[in-house]
């Protein structure tokens, strides 16, 4: 089983955002971005707000593929992995709470943002519908792409970078 190293999870923290690609059963690829929530263990949670493609997709086909960038070291991941919607239950409140919690935060960071640096929004996050759905995401493979196009896996087992 996989688990994130403390690298990786420090780079996920960072992240509002990740790429999640799934495809349809005709073929079709779709690759949308989506809140990032959590990471746990070999588990990612991401956000769906919209509930269109990707979870139609989810709900034929479970295998999907997240990705993002650190910036900071020009790498980029990819995780591939199995997908569970998650829209009910205990854990769905807990993660509604801290979601709600999280959403408060980052809409107070962009008005304080606005007052120190005049840096105008149109929308904050706290007009996001309240309706969602958890992706719940058991990653089974980590890809890292190096600076210079260096592609690196995980399984089989690798040196402590991931």
């Amino acid at each position: 089983m996989i688990t994130l190293s403390d690298q990786l999870l420090n780079i996920l923290e960072k992240r509002e955002f990740v790429s999640i690609a799934t495809v349809s059963p005709d073929g079709q690829p779709n690759s949308v971005p989506k809140f990032f929530f959590r990471a746990k263990g070999a588990f990612l949670y991401l956000i769906d707000h919209v509930m269109g493609k990707t979870v139609t997709n989810l709900r034929t086909n479970p295998l999907c593929s997240i990705s993002f960038m650190d910036l900071d070291n020009l790498e980029a991941y990819r995780f591939n992995g199995k997908a569970r919607l998650v829209s009910k239950g205990k854990s769905f409140t807990a993660i509604l709470k801290a979601w709600n919690d999280r959403l408060i935060q980052l809409s107070t960071d962009r008005v304080l943002e606005a007052v120190t640096t005049g840096k105008k929004s149109r929308h904050y996050e706290l007009e996001i519908s309240e309706k969602f759905i958890v992706l719940k995401i058991k990653i089974e493979h980590i890809i890292k792409i190096g600076r210079k196009g260096d592609v690196c896996r995980k399984p089989p087992d690798f040196s402590p970078f991931f």
